[in-house]
């Protein structure tokens, strides 16, 4: 199993895919597939990911995954499994938020659990 990201543009005439990847870091502002490795896109605090020197307004994961972070339930819950998305510095799992990059802390900000963390780790969900 692994994850696609596709990155569209405000218009929506530019997209681009990327992958397939086993796993996403994102550390802040940086995607990577794994720690220290090359970045995948970078966010910027007018709301748009970068990749390849191109803007984009929004990333989409293909397929469903779990979001994970030190000290998340491993499996993951309702919660944290579903489509992933983020637009203009917000994650969304199945269009509810998850969290919020906290520019000034270089890190996510998760809604529900009210805590900063410095990763978010996103898997492929093991469907049965």
């Amino acid at each position: 199993m692994s994850i696609v990201l596709t990155f569209q543009s405000s218009e929506g005439d530019r997209r681009v895919s990327k992958g397939p990847y086993t796993s996403i870091r994102l550390e802040g502002e940086v995607m990577r597939e794994r720690h220290g490795g090359p970045a995948i896109a970078s966010h910027f605090a007018e709301g748009w990911w970068q990749v390849d020197g191109e803007d984009y307004l929004r990333v989409d994961s293909e397929g469903r995954v779990v979001v994970l972070w030190e000290g998340s339930p491993a499996k993951g819950t309702r919660a944290t499994t579903g489509h992933f998305s983020s637009v203009d510095g917000v994650a969304y799992i199945d269009r509810r938020i998850l969290a919020f990059i906290d520019l000034e802390r270089h890190d996510w900000y998760l809604k529900r659990q009210g805590e900063h963390k410095p990763v978010l780790v996103l898997v492929p969900c093991q469907t049965t």
